[in-house]
């Protein structure tokens, strides 16, 4: 914050002596509309996070995930994955997973915690939409407005990402790692599967 605050008083200083003061107040009203939005969303999306954290309500979610007759590398996946999408920072997603898992984890014999990792980091990467601060940056600096395209253009390649990412966490899980299944699969191979069928009915949509 320190360097941006600096930056934008060099900014101005070194532009009010080559224009008037009203296009300098332009120019600076026009960059707190871009990223106004940016630093709302962030600051909520931290916010959530801590709240689900310090509530112990991660850790009940964790528990319940824990609880289902799923492989372990599931769990620091599966707990990424709803954080990301109720609160929207990847980076909050993947430190909470990896904070709330580790100790159920722990308890469980035979657990690659490196494998365990790697899944809350591909986890994080789902679906990121109005709440995650990277999906306004993208989409403001290329100038798109429409929610669809907005979407299309990093909520799709984001949860893309993340089902690839997670299928080789399986894959890698089922050779050096333990209590794996080929069926794992299944979770992030049919949202993908999900995804790919809606990118092909917008497509279709804008081409008529």
């Amino acid at each position: 914050m320190i360097a941006l605050a600096l930056s934008v008083l060099i900014s101005v200083y070194t532009l009010l002596p080559k224009i008037d003061k009203n296009t300098t107040a332009l120019y600076l009203e026009e960059g707190v509309k871009t990223a106004g939005i940016i630093l709302l969303v962030t600051g909520a999306g931290g916010a959530l996070g801590a709240v689900l954290r310090d509530s112990g309500a991660g850790k009940q979610l964790a528990e319940q995930i824990a609880g289902l007759p799923i492989s372990p590398i599931l769990i620091p996946f599966i707990v990424s994955t709803l954080v990301r999408f109720i609160q929207g920072s990847g980076t909050v997603a993947m430190i909470t997973a990896a904070s709330i898992s580790a100790p159920i984890l722990a308890q469980i014999p035979g657990v690659n915690m490196l494998l365990a990792a790697q899944a809350a980091t591909m986890g994080s990467l789902f679906f990121g939409y109005f709440n995650d601060s990277l999906f306004w940056v993208v989409n403001r600096m290329m100038g798109i407005n429409d929610v669809k395209k907005q979407m299309i253009v990093w909520s799709v390649p984001t949860t893309i990402a993340w089902a690839i990412g997670g299928s080789l966490v399986i894959i890698a899980n089922l050779i050096w790692g333990n209590d794996g299944s080929i069926t794992d699969l299944i979770f992030p191979l049919g949202i993908l599967a999900l995804i790919m069928g809606y990118v092909q009915i917008q497509s279709k949509s804008y081409s008529r």
